[in-house]
């Protein structure tokens, strides 16, 4: 009976330590991947210069090098014009949506950006994102850029994503045009979830679907009767996701000018596009929209900056969050 009692413990020591080897193995290949692909070590505390200083991006211009980024016939050329105009200066941008006060979260965000810009001699755009005039307010384009300044950075440029609406306009038509984007009549609920139903709507002629846009732009249709949808597959099974919702509001910037918004999935990598960003820094929540960034910028035929994520800040017994 002793000796039973002795293999068996033996044998369970003996499954113990298997599993920790596993794990200890397992952890080892996620740090090695972690550095291989951003140079980062998290065994030693670091401040978050020393961190961006370390970290491997890849370089302004080298787009194409990087896992995932989408090649076209026209990316070299695309990528020459987009170094004249930068000059193989590193861009990174803060953009944060002005319908709340910014938490801790965003203080991780503020510092990885400006501090990478810093690390490599570039700059940092504060873009707001102000695309829904729903629930923004001026006291938090104000406390944005408050807290900016605040945390020490002052940013290269202050944008809003408003000041573009006419090129995103604009690109929309081209879409349009491409059978790249459709307006669509279902509702909300309809498309939510994942592996939703094609939309009935999304083999329409071209040409209605760019007279029907027209009137979403003019007012013709009533708020929550029509998007305009992109024709995309996403990770997950989401399909096709909006790129213009109907509002009648007025914009804070553009007053009365507008009743059609676009949405961060359309203006997002856009914005970043014009403003020529080199590395589209954001939270690991976003990982499921960088095919769409890409096709997007691609689909236009324009500069295509790279997306790279990172892990959000998450605090116990807190609330990280604008919408809670």
């Amino acid at each position: 009976k002793k000796y039973v009692k002795s293999d068996s413990v033996l044998s369970n020591v003996r499954n113990t330590a298997k599993q920790k080897i596993t794990k200890e193995k397992n952890q080892s290949y996620e740090d090695d991947r972690d550095i291989a692909q951003n140079g980062l070590d998290n065994k030693e505390p670091q401040t978050i210069t020393e961190l961006m200083q370390k970290i491997n991006f890849h370089k302004p211009g080298e787009n194409y090098k990087t896992d995932g980024y989408v090649v076209t016939e026209n990316t070299k050329k695309i990528l020459e014009e987009h170094l004249k105009i930068t000059e193989g200066q590193v861009r990174t941008r803060f953009p944060p949506e002005p319908n709340g006060i910014l938490h801790i979260g965003h203080a991780k965000a503020i510092n990885i950006n400006f501090c990478y810009a810093a690390a490599k001699n570039g700059v940092c755009f504060l873009r707001y994102d102000d695309t829904n005039p729903e629930k923004e307010e001026e006291q938090f384009f104000i406390s944005i850029k408050e807290m900016v300044e605040w945390l020490g950075y002052k940013p290269y440029k202050v944008t809003h994503s408003s000041d573009y609406f006419d090129q995103l306009y604009d690109w929309a038509v081209v879409l349009i045009k491409k059978g790249l984007a459709y307006v669509c009549h279902q509702k909300a609920e309809e498309i939510k979830g994942f592996n939703p139903p094609p939309s009935p709507w999304r083999d329409r002629p071209i040409e209605e679907n760019l007279l029907l846009f027209e009137d979403m732009k003019n007012g013709k249709i009533n708020e929550g009767d029509a998007t305009l949808r992109m024709k995309i597959v996403l990770e997950e099974g989401k399909q096709d996701p909006v790129a213009y919702r109907i509002k009648f509001l007025p914009h804070h910037r553009t007053s009365n000018k507008w009743c059609i918004y676009p949405t961060y999935d359309y203006t997002h990598c856009l914005c970043d596009s014009i403003e020529h960003i080199t590395h589209s820094l954001c939270t690991k929540e976003f990982q499921n929209r960088r095919s769409s960034y890409y096709w997007l910028c691609n689909a236009l035929d324009i500069y295509c900056p790279v997306q790279w994520e990172y892990g959000r800040l998450n605090i116990n017994y807190t609330v990280v969050s604008k919408r809670k």
